[in-house]
């Protein structure tokens, strides 16, 4: 759904800033490089899906008001930590022009740990949104992801919570 794009996003974004600490980073250096870039009213994602509550086709958006990434990692070695977070308006357009739109809010928050024995990646998102025949989506997920020094996974979840009124 809409969380795995938002998470394969701001993991690009997270390893393009670790590339770029690290060409800017002290060759010889052994501490810690951290990064934090902040931003505002920002499209996230645009991307088509399919209405849970009533199974129309259409494209949910999701603009972040305010968002911020936060990197740090080892300039000697392979392990880093990275964090993302965003909260702003979803909107749902129906490919029918007759369809049900819908529009809210959003709160998403994406979390990695790498190592050289484990990766964990995890995220929560939650979306409330209000149909223009007044009905309510609320949609929560929470998604867990574990590695272990032999690459297997270890622990792995995606609970996803939809009430639809």
């Amino acid at each position: 759904m809409h969380g795995r794009v938002f998470r394969a996003v701001i993991l690009a974004a997270g390893l393009a800033l670790l590339t770029t600490g690290a060409a800017l980073a002290d060759a010889g250096g052994q501490g810690t490089v951290t990064i934090t870039q902040q931003f505002r009213d920002t499209l996230l994602f645009s991307q088509p899906v399919t209405n849970p509550c009533t199974g129309a086709s259409g494209t949910i958006t999701g603009t972040a008001h305010t968002g911020i990434e936060h990197e740090t990692y080892f300039t000697s070695g392979p392990e880093f930590w990275f964090t993302s977070t965003a909260e702003g308006a979803a909107t749902f357009t129906p490919d029918d022009p007759d369809g049900v739109a819908a529009s809210g809010h959003f709160a998403e928050w994406f979390g990695e740990s790498f190592n050289n024995k484990n990766d964990v990646q995890h995220s929560t998102s939650t979306f409330r949104l209000k149909g223009s025949d007044g009905s309510h989506i609320v949609l929560h997920e929470v998604a867990h992801f574990s590695t272990n020094a032999n690459g297997v996974i270890s622990v792995s979840f995606d609970n996803t919570g939809l009430h639809c009124g």
